[in-house]
């Protein structure tokens, strides 16, 4: 069949989520699984300008049969009203189940956060933590991650404090608390390397743990050995234990200098190459493709499996890939 055109829309933002899942979907299309049928075209908006999004968008009509969104909630929600009056496979990388509304023509394959904070919990049960303290930042998505993080703790039977941010009186709960582990949930790379400094002046052997948002290379430099035992949220190996489709994700990666692959790179790569799959099986029709993808086939990303259904277009199940990974003398090995 002839190659399939796929519409890349981002905003113009120097924010790293967007960046990043913006080089995953270009590396993607160049080199990934599916590249020798994908003409990638892309197109940058105003971010958080919705009206600009939809006149970016606007300029395809007729030209492509997908589109990846690099965006955020508002925008990747209004995204996929687009898609659908205007019948095109729509892939974003959010795990907002508002992005979704059960819109037939939107695919939101972001991990969802309580699936990652089971996953997580469990994983800290296993590595003998029994005391664990919650600092996050107070933005609506940070709160949502800390509170299904409190609640998978407790089920895992660990002792739990939460507090937003962290402020002067919580370096005297450290004191006396005594947790095994700090959980630093913050997505903002000033933010959280300033909280690591606070913190280990009251606990200097506490391992601290970060999200998977700040396991990229600008926080590994800034931090350097800082911070003492570190260790962060992950999603894929970053040994020879990788599948197949991570050893290419990788490689890829590696070969344009990206030396310590994102979870937003690994978004974007998953996100065009599914989308990709889809419309090359429905000779680029986009409702066919839909069925397709409907049909609960098992897709393997780098960012584990997807199986949709009509009533999940999120496509994951179970504990997803969720693993830990521990920055040690200047290089990351699984816990």
């Amino acid at each position: 069949m002839e190659q399939v055109h796929i519409l890349l829309l981002r905003p113009v933002s120097g924010a790293p989520s967007p960046l990043d899942q913006s080089v995953g979907v270009k590396l993607a299309a160049a080199k990934g699984p599916a590249c020798s049928k994908v003409i990638l075209h892309e197109e940058p908006f105003r971010q958080g300008d919705l009206a600009d999004l939809e006149k970016k968008l606007a300029l395809w009509r007729g030209k492509v049969s997908g589109v990846i969104g690099a965006t955020n909630v508002a925008e990747s929600t209004r995204l996929g009203e687009l898609a659908e009056q205007r019948n095109l496979l729509c892939f974003v990388a959010n795990n907002n189940p508002s992005v979704w509304q059960a819109r037939k023509h939107v695919f939101h394959i972001g991990l969802p956060s309580a699936q990652t904070a089971a996953a997580v919990a469990g994983l800290l049960a296993k590595a003998k933590r029994q005391r664990v303290f919650l600092t996050h930042d107070q933005t609506e998505f940070q709160r949502r991650v800390a509170s299904s993080m409190e609640a998978a703790l407790r089920d895992n039977g660990i002792e739990v404090i939460s507090r937003a941010a962290f402020a002067d009186g919580e370096a005297a709960v450290l004191k006396e608390w005594r947790p095994d582990l700090i959980y630093v949930i913050f997505s903002s790379e000033p933010k959280a390397l300033a909280l690591a400094q606070r913190i280990r002046e009251q606990s200097s052997d506490t391992p601290l743990l970060f999200g998977r948002s700040l396991l990229r290379e600008s926080f590994l430099a800034s931090i350097g050995e800082l911070a003492g035992e570190t260790w962060f949220v992950d999603m894929f190996r970053r040994n020879d234990t990788q599948n197949e489709t991570q050893r290419r994700f990788m490689l890829v990666l590696s070969d344009a200098g990206i030396d310590i692959p994102t979870a937003n790179h690994a978004f974007g790569w998953d996100a065009v190459s599914f989308c990709a799959v889809a419309l090359i099986a429905a000779e680029g029709d986009p409702l066919r493709a839909i069925n397709y993808l409907e049909s609960g086939l098992a897709l393997e990303g780098v960012t584990g499996t997807c199986s949709f259904s009509k009533d999940n277009h999120n496509g994951r199940s179970g504990i997803g890939p969720t693993i830990l990974t521990r920055w040690h003398h200047g290089r990351l090995e699984e816990l």
